[in-house]
Order: structure tokens, then sequence, then C-alpha cells
């Protein structure tokens, strides 16, 4: 019976994998929305999905061939998965939830699949098999990730990195802080004005690169910020890391213009300043907003986005979802994601950044004054609205700022021309 029981279990696993893709981006969805400490940015995001991908068609592989238990290894994908965990302090414990929930999602899934297949009275013993094999399959993979998460947590905390991380962590979570020690600890005042920024690296660069190339970016920044002493720079993983500079002011414009001239393959999102202990945890969570902005306008955002430029949308960016509702329904039609709508966008924004004047626009826009004209009424008529409405031009105001950072994340998606 064990011999025909692997078949059904084996057929179950070619059913599965029929339906692979389906599966995981349902299983992706579930896991982030019940653990909401592996719901980070798009990176880790990425690195989950990768994750899940590789777990998924290797445990497949092994129901299909009837691989045996010594032979199991953990693909690379989620190890580094684990890696990136352990290095953001984040618990073993919600890694290993996300392995008991997809487990019981793919046992469910395949325990069906063999239901409406097999007589009933094969049924029964082929599941007995299935969720045998699933669940051995499954302990040796949590021990595999969870061995590597304790060895990179170890190994980042031991590090003056990982001892940074400590502290500022304590900082941020708002709770009592010794602030002598923190202070000693990470070699930097918090009785003065603080400005923050996440730093990351852009996919082309190597790991390897990336510590050399902050250095060089976090020097850059000092300068251009005028500080007042050094920068402390605690990494949030391998490729990602946050920053605070004693700085009294911004010059975003000239942040910008340092980072261009050194041409560093980097990203940067600025928050504004801030006084002391609750200074350093704001301009933090307003750099964490404005990465959202950034990362959702790709690279065309620049390398480098200060929150005083893009405050409100920052606070709106929160919920990606709600504010690309706002704006369809604010813009209708101009909310399109094409050329056309897009050259109507930019007009109709500098037409408003400019009190209405067609001949400063034009100016502005090197371009005739019965053009901007022609495409100040397009793009007005696609809106529906009226300028004897201020309420409703502030709001196409915000959308457009909306649109201009955050591009197609916020539009409304056209199809294709056969």
């Amino acid at each position: 019976m064990t011999g025909e029981s692997l078949v059904y279990v084996a057929w179950a696993a070619q059913q599965m994998n029929a339906r692979r893709d389906e599966f995981i981006a349902g299983l992706v969805l579930v896991t982030r929305s019940e653990i909401r400490s592996l719901d980070h940015d798009s990176r880790m995001v990425d690195l989950l999905n990768a994750s899940i991908t590789e777990n998924v068609v290797a445990a497949i592989h092994f129901l299909e061939h009837g691989g045996v238990e010594a032979d199991v290894e953990a693909p690379t994908a989620a190890l580094v998965y684990a890696r990136a965990l352990a290095q953001r302090d984040v618990a073993l414990s919600a890694l290993i939830r996300a392995y008991r929930i997809g487990h019981g999602r793919f046992v469910d899934e395949a325990m069906a699949l063999l239901a409406a297949q097999a007589p009933p009275e094969k049924a029964l013993p082929a599941a007995r098999e299935l969720v045998h094999r699933a669940a051995s399959w499954i302990d040796t993979i949590c021990d595999r990730v969870g061995i590597t998460y304790e060895q990179e947590r170890d190994r980042w905390v031991s590090s003056r990195s990982g001892l940074r991380q400590h502290w500022v962590n304590e900082l941020l979570s708002g709770s009592a802080v010794d602030i002598v020690k923190a202070e000693d600890a990470l070699d930097y005042r918090l009785d003065r004005n603080h400005v923050a920024a996440i730093m990351w690296a852009e996919d082309t660069v190597a790991t390897r690169d990336v510590g050399d190339l902050f250095d060089g970016a976090r020097s850059a920044l000092g300068e251009a910020l005028a500080a007042s002493g050094p920068s402390l720079m605690v990494p949030t993983d391998e490729r990602e890391a946050r920053l605070w500079w004693p700085a009294d002011r911004i010059d975003c414009a000239g942040v910008q213009a340092a980072l261009a001239e050194r041409e560093v393959s980097v990203r940067i999102a600025v928050g504004d300043v801030g006084y002391g202990v609750d200074g350093f945890r704001r301009s933090l969570r307003e750099a964490e907003r404005v990465k959202v902005v950034a990362l959702s306008g790709g690279p065309a955002s620049g390398r480098v986005t200060c929150y005083e430029i893009v405050a409100p949308i920052a606070l709106m960016a929160a919920d990606v979802g709600d504010l690309r509702l706002f704006v369809q329904r604010t813009l209708g039609a101009l909310a399109s994601d094409d050329e056309r709508s897009e050259s109507l966008r930019d007009t109709l924004r500098e037409f408003l950044a400019r009190n209405g004047s067609f001949s400063a626009t034009a100016k502005a826009m090197f371009l005739h004054r019965n053009t901007i004209q022609y495409r100040v009424a397009q793009a007005m008529d696609a809106c529906g609205v009226s300028f004897d409405d201020p309420d409703a031009i502030a709001s196409v105001q915000i959308a457009l700022t909306a649109c201009r950072w955050m591009g197609s994340s916020v539009l409304r998606q056209t199809n294709p021309t056969p």
C-alpha cells in the first residue's frame, strides 16, 4: 500500500506544480497579512517572495520524486531571507510561523486534490503518507533556516554594527533608556539637532562593495549638510543603513548635487531636522515615510528624496492603496498611465504652481503660450474640475504631486494595444 500511496502523493505534487504560481502568490499575501513583522519594505518583500517560491518548488520536488529526509537542503533564497531577518532583529518565531502557515496551506490543498482523485479506500493511506512526508520536510527545513538565523544573529550582535543596532533600537522603541550609556555605546551625542536618513544600494552594486559605497555617500552628505560632527551609521542589513548627522538645516538641492557629483550608486531618503531623542526618532520616521515614496516612484524620483519636499505625499503614502484611490478619483481620466496623460499632468502641475499664469508656465516649460492653454484645457476636461472650485483645485494639486513622485504606483494602468 505504501508504494501505491507514494504514487498518489507524487500525482498530488504534480498537480500542485501545475498551480504553483497561483499558490505562491496567495501564500505571500497571507503571510504578509498575518505576520506583520514580515511585511517590510519592497526589498524584504522580494526576499520573502523568493524564499517562498524556492521552498514551494523544493517541497514539490521532494514529494514528487520520493526524496529522503537526509538529503533535504534549505533553498539558497530561504537562507538569505533568514539572515536578512536576523540582521533586522525580526524574531525567529515570526519566520517559523510563516513556514507553519505555508505547510498548512500546502497540505490542505494537496489533500483536497487527493480526495477528489483517489478512491475512498486509497485516499486515506495516501493522505497519511502525504502528511508524514510533508511534516518531515518542513521540520528539516525549519531546523536548517533556524540554525542559519541563529548563527547570523550571533555574528551580527557580536559585531560593532550589531551593538550599535541594539542601542538604536532601544532608542527608537520609545521605552526608558539610559541616555548616557547609549551615547557612550554609539559615540554620538543626542542633546542636539539631528538629520536622519535611510540609504540603500542599487541592485547593480555587488554586496561586497556596499560598505565602501556607503562610506563615500555618508561623507558627501555630511559635507552637504554642514554637519557639526561625525555621523552615526547603523546597518539595517547588508544593503541598507540608517544614518544620523548632527546638523541644523537641510539644503535638499545641495544634498542632491553632492550625490550627483560623486555618481555613487545609492539612493537616500532624508528626514527633517529634529532635536534631542524625540527628534532623533521623528527624523527617522520621516525618512522611512520618504523611502516609501522613493521606492514607489523608482529611479525617476532621483537618488535623494527629502521629507521637506514630499511631506504631504509621504504622510499619505503609508497606505498606497488609499492614495491610489484618491488620485484616480480626483484626476479621473487624467490618472491614466500613458504618455499623453503624463504630458497633460506635468503641464497642469506647472500651471497651478505658477498661480495660473499661461505666460510663466510657457516660459518655464519652453513651450508656446497657446500650447500651454490647449494642454491645460485638455487636462481640466479630463479631470472634470472647474477653476471656480478652490477645494477641488487643491485636491488636484495634491494628486498631481503624488503622480510626480510616485508614478505608476498611483496611476490607472492602460491596456496596451495588441
